[in-house]
């Protein structure tokens, strides 16, 4: 059988992609009520504001709590490394086996980037120079192809340099995808990772998928057949936390679910990603009364 570094270094063809691309192209489309059942989560929110998705595709169904705020559109900001591994996994753009990049010598403000550093590394301390790289390597075309395949939010990488955001100087630590540009909402979050992680009969796909698990686990409870991956994102503007992200998705028993929770509380110091991704790993774990799966 192929080792999943060769199935991965293979180039991919991308398909060509419109003349105006980088722009955006799509607005939230809602999904039926019938789809949807709005849960309560105000305990595990407690004096934080926000919305979490819990998206099920086999049974086409999402346990939503904040409705509103779950179709809101926002900077996806360290989650996008899952759009980046990916595309940069299926593109050969990232060689699974050979996958460190060298450091440049910068001094970054995260000591654990001042440091040549791997695909699996850098996913964990979410490097932002090496996915930089990695976009960068991609190119524009390659990847408006791929959010355009994931239906990604609105699609839109025109400010590829990340220059609307001026909290950070350095080119190497901005991009689109921190408050910039592009934008995704909580439900969409769910619905790109199940489009990321569903079942293929393409080897090079599979071989991804693999990586993708490895490097996204958090949390593995045997004992109750329970398995939880996922990414933080964390976004400043003005001095104030703005995006605050846990994504990912869960499976139980087998059976993948997926999740999107985001704070949206830019006045409380305590809205972080850490404190986003907390309240997913307590929902998972207490919650079965009302999710999906």
């Amino acid at each position: 059988m192929k080792s999943i570094a060769l199935l991965l270094g293979l180039a991919v063809s991308i398909a060509p992609v419109p003349a105006s691309f980088c722009q955006a192209q799509s607005a939230v489309v809602p999904v039926s009520a019938s789809q949807m059942e709005t849960v309560d989560f105000s305990d595990e929110f407690g004096a934080l504001n926000g919305t979490a998705v819990f998206y099920d595709p086999a049974r086409t169904r999402y346990a939503v709590y904040q409705p509103a705020l779950s179709e809101k559109q926002s900077s996806p900001c360290s989650t996008f490394k899952i759009v980046s591994a990916y595309a940069g996994l299926m593109t050969g753009v990232i060689d699974p086996a050979h996958s460190l990049r060298r450091w440049n010598g910068t001094t970054y403000w995260l000591e654990q980037w001042n440091k040549d550093i791997s695909l699996k590394e850098a996913f964990g301390c979410s490097c932002i120079w090496y996915f930089r790289q990695v976009i960068d390597d991609m190119g524009p075309d390659a990847v408006q192809s791929y959010l355009d395949r994931l239906s990604y939010g609105n699609r839109d990488c025109s400010d590829w340099s990340g220059a609307l955001n001026t909290n950070e100087p350095l080119y190497d630590l901005k991009g689109f995808w921190i408050e910039s540009s592009l934008k995704i909402s909580p439900r969409e979050q769910t619905e790109v990772l199940s489009r990321i992680f569903a079942e293929s009969p393409d080897p090079r796909k599979q071989a991804a998928q693999a990586v993708m698990k490895s490097i996204m686990l958090v949390e593995s409870d045997e004992k109750n057949s329970l398995a939880v991956y996922g990414k933080t994102g964390f976004g400043v503007t003005d001095g104030k936390p703005v995006d605050a992200w846990f994504v990912g998705f869960y499976t139980r028993n087998g059976h993948p679910v997926y999740f999107a929770v985001r704070l949206d509380d830019p006045d409380n110091p305590a809205s972080t990603s850490a404190a986003a991704k907390q309240i997913a790993l307590s929902i998972i774990r207490t919650r079965r009364d009302v999710l999906p799966f």
